[in-house]
């Protein structure tokens, strides 16, 4: 029998966050309260993060409250909902306007960030991620993305994952120590799923208005997403979608293509392991061996390849699982080198 959980700090800690706490052991207890170490094993994360993430201190992390409710036979999708939910609340709570004496010596930026709430609630009403009709500046830009981010529940290392750029260059151009480009603009942007035609000119509008410098190339990007309305929508394709080079160790087994072995791995993840073995290998390749669980979707997806040596480590994985006719083409690599 596993130890006995803590009361919740209802005293001390925050309503939002103590609900959404007690939803998690609900569905434990629902579950037949699995203990914390068998949860563990059956979700790739650790025992005491699914110990803290129902403690009621802080909301998890997305990842962590996934594998708490994937190892309690719970919906991940709707709590999906909830969670974000729960996180567009929270994230804004040090900015809060509301007519105090306090509130009134909030800098403009603060009190913009008070208003965050409402700019989800409109983007939810009108399914539309545009930037404010009052927005000109690049203090305003910046905002504006900031409250994206903040909206689509993403760290800035989540980000790194999908835009071109470092987590310490992201921070550095929503503070505002680096110039918004429109490259960057536009990678930002889609990797925050905005990508219909109508949002991305609107942002780059905004660029153009704010940063002269940038209008020409702001233009050319805006060119390009008008010529895209009515033909779809401009997220069918990602700076992530080119090919990445092959190694020299890949060039040397020209016997065996990667490209036909990644193919036969993301039929094999498409129609193979369940949802649950997927996420739980994901988060075992994250620990072990350091690759990243965004990769590895995208991967599954055909928008990202993944190297030799991570091919083989995913391969391996399944093998973990049971699979051991996974991918032989993986296998005569290493029996027939070229």
């Amino acid at each position: 029998m596993g130890r006995r959980t803590n009361e919740l700090p209802i005293e001390q800690g925050d309503p939002r966050i103590l609900k959404f706490a007690a939803a998690l052991r609900e569905i434990r207890e629902r579950a037949g309260n699995p203990t914390l170490a068998l949860m563990s094993a059956n979700s790739g994360v650790s025992a005491a993060s699914l110990s803290k993430a129902a403690a009621g201190h802080e909301l998890p992390s997305w990842r962590v409250t996934e594998a708490y409710v994937e190892a309690c036979s719970a919906d991940t999708a709707a709590w999906r909902k909830d969670w974000e939910k729960a996180r567009r609340e929270i994230r804004p709570r040090e900015f809060t306007n509301d007519g105090s004496a306090e509130s009134l010596q909030l800098s403009p930026e603060e009190r913009r960030r008070a208003s965050w709430p409402r700019t989800w609630e409109r983007w939810d009403r009108t399914r539309l991620i545009l930037p404010s009709h009052r927005a000109e500046t690049l203090l305003d830009l910046r905002l504006g993305l900031q409250s994206l981010r903040a909206y689509r529940s993403l760290s800035l290392r989540q980000l790194a994952h999908l835009v071109p750029y470092s987590h310490s260059t992201l921070a550095a151009v929503l503070s505002g120590a680096r110039p918004v480009s429109a490259h960057f603009l536009r990678n930002y942007l889609e990797a925050c799923g905005v990508t219909s035609p109508t949002e991305l000119i609107s942002w780059f509008d905004l660029l153009s208005m704010a940063s002269p410098e940038h209008r020409d190339d702001a233009a050319r990007l805006r060119l390009t997403a008008f010529a895209m309305d009515g033909r779809g929508s401009a997220g069918s394709t990602t700076w992530r979608s080119s090919s990445l080079p092959v190694s020299a160790e890949v060039a040397r087994l020209r016997k065996f293509s990667l490209q036909v072995r990644s193919r036969k791995l993301r039929e094999w993840l498409s129609g193979g392991p369940s949802s649950r073995e997927k996420r739980a290998m994901y988060r075992r390749l994250e620990k072990l061996h350091r690759i990243s669980p965004v990769d590895l979707a995208l991967f599954e997806r055909g928008e990202w390849d993944l190297t030799l040596n991570e091919v083989n480590r995913l391969v391996s994985e399944a093998k973990r699982l049971g699979y051991t006719d996974i991918d032989p083409l993986v296998e005569s690599v290493f029996r027939h080198p070229a």
